[in-house]
This record gives C-alpha cells, structure tokens and sequence, in this order.
C-alpha cells in the first residue's frame, strides 16, 4: 500500500546541484569507449564495480489498458568485468513493441560490446536490429528505450523518446545507520518530443512536420516499431538513432564512489522532479544499511548476499509517489545502488 496519499506533503527540499551527462560523442580520449577499455580502467585504478536493482511497476489509471511499459535489467561479462543493462521501456497500441525489445535488447547489446564494438556504435547497430526484428512481428505497435550500461567507473544511457534516466550521486556513509545522502544528480537522458525545439529542428530538416507538438499523431519523436506512421513520413523523421550520454560515477580520487541509478517511464517524470528523487531517497534512512552491504569483499566477489528491500521500497516509492501526484500514465522505476571501491 502507498504511503502517500494526493494530500501528503512532501518531506523537506534538501535542495542538490543538477548536471547533465555529455554527449558521447563529445567526450575525451580519457573515458573508456569499449569493455575493453572499461576493463583495464579497473584494473588501473584498483577498483571493483558492484551493482545491485530492484524495481516497481503500477498499472495505469482505471485499468484503461494492460501496463504497456516493460523493465530491463540484465547482467553479463567480459573477461572479469561484470556489466549490467538497466532500463525501462515505454510501448503504445498494446505491449507488443516494449515487450519484444525489452527481452531482446539485453542480448543484442551484449554480444555486440563482447565482440569488441565500441559502445555508442553497439548501441546504435542493437537499435537497428531490434527494429529489424519488430518488422517481422509489430504493425503498429512502437516502443520508447531508455537503456543504460554501467561497466565500471562509468554509466551510459542510450535513449530513444521520453522515458528518462538520472544518476544520483551518494555519500558513502559511515555506518548502517545512516544517513543516506545524496550530493547531487546528474540527467542522464532528454527526452524526444516532437515538440522540443531540438527534434522540431531534425524534423523539419528530414522534411517532417510537426502538427500540434505531434508527427501524425506521434509524440515521442525517436521511437522503435510505429512503422503505421513511419510508412507516412520520409525516412528519418521518427529516428531510431539513440542519443548516448556517457558519465563518470566517481574520479580516481574520489573512490569509493555510491550512485543511485533511475531509470522510469514519463508517467513518472510527468509529475515528479529530479529534486523529487532526492527527497525520497533522503527519506528512506534503512539505505545506508545497503551501500555498507554491498562494499564488503564477499559481495564485491559475489560470494555474499544483499537486503535490497530498502532498494524496492525506493523504486515503490517513485511510483507511488507519482500516483498520488495525479499520474494517469502506466508507472514504472527501476533503480541500481551502484558502488565502486
């Protein structure tokens, strides 16, 4: 049962600094571009990279649909990293889009960063497949993709539409007790409307148009399947092309370093805030006890076991907390503790 209600007030702002990942193309030769790369940062730096997901999922308002939106979280190797794929999915005209991208991806990515491919092309190739293997199955059926990698001392988000990712930087505290802190957040993704003045901007220019912040009834601006409103439109005009973020959790300096991972559907974003986030993770005290949990040697080697209630309780808590703001929408968070030590 929710512990908010539509007339709950929230706890107190314990206001943090926002920042927003660079593009990955953007970054400097210093940041790993590939599991390889990745891997020998690691063994540079001393450090072991441990990462544990819960998530949570509501049913939109009035049982109007079934829950269109699909989770992933999946975890895989290269050599000794451990990697993980996280994320969410947000389909339209039934499940059928998310449901099928939310299964495949994982693997797609996954053999792709293992055969050596560097992580924004891998991620631009497993997005063109997955709309290869859509047209066999799904008419009209499209899906938002907000799919994040972490590997190591680093996060990237490659994102399609207006689901979101935000990565929410910890206090390491001193003891289970607490407090968990967060010390900023950094936006991992922006969202693709056809309304936004960037994807008004590539519309236009792929000799699209934009008819009431929609591209013949389409909102989101970067979707997979849709192929009933792609027949319509000149190729490009509802992209599949992700837009990749890379982020580092923590320096060489600054290790350990703790994160707070969320990834969420719009009917989450719709109604809270980055600053939202921070005030819920503030008010769960028992999460301290799990970012001591998980920098134990026996968890970093995976020999020992975490508690990760306090984890679900959070990813609970964002929707919930979004239910009781008023959202319609299918709601759905998932959220990783990410330690690096």
């Amino acid at each position: 049962m929710s512990r908010f209600s539509r007339r709950a007030s929230r706890p107190p702002r314990e206001p943090v600094p926002e920042s927003e990942a660079s593009l990955a193309d953007s970054l400097t030769k210093a940041v790993p571009c590939s599991l390889l790369e990745v891997e020998k940062d690691l063994v540079r730096v001393g450090a072991v990279c441990t990462v544990q997901v819960a998530c949570h999922t509501a049913l939109n308002w009035g049982n109007r649909h079934d829950n269109e939106d699909r989770i992933m979280a999946a975890r895989a190797c290269h050599g000794d990293l451990n990697f993980h794929t996280i994320g969410v999915l947000d389909g339209h005209d039934t499940e059928a889009a998310s449901d099928a991208v939310s299964k495949l991806l994982p693997t797609v990515i996954g053999r792709r960063l293992r055969a050596g491919e560097a992580i924004e092309q891998a991620y631009r190739d497993t997005m063109a497949e997955c709309e290869g293997a859509l047209k066999k199955t799904c008419a009209s059926a499209g899906t938002c993709v907000c799919s994040c990698l972490v590997a190591g001392r680093f996060v990237w988000c490659a994102n399609l539409g207006d689901c979101r990712a935000v990565l929410v930087f910890l206090q390491v505290p001193d003891s289970p007790s607490g407090p968990t802190k967060a010390t900023g957040l950094c936006w991992m993704s922006r969202d693709h409307k056809a309304s936004s003045p960037e994807e008004l901007r590539r519309i236009r220019a792929a000799g699209g148009r934009v008819t009431s912040g929609r591209v013949e009834g389409l909102e989101p601006s970067r979707t997979l399947g849709d192929f009933d409103v792609k027949m319509q439109v000149p190729d490009g005009v509802i992209s599949i092309v992700p837009e990749v973020r890379c982020h580092e959790l923590g320096n060489e300096s600054e290790l350990p370093a703790q994160g707070l991972l969320v990834c969420a559907t719009d009917g989450v974003w719709d109604v809270i805030s980055g600053q939202d986030v921070c005030d819920l993770i503030h008010s769960r005290s028992e999460l301290a006890g799990v970012q001591i949990a998980v920098q134990s040697e026996d968890v970093q080697h995976a020999a020992g076991r975490v508690d990760t209630k306090p984890l679900r309780d959070l990813a609970e808590d964002l929707v919930q907390f979004a239910v009781a703001r008023g959202s319609h929408d299918d709601c759905t968070a998932v959220v990783a503790l990410i330690s690096v030590a």
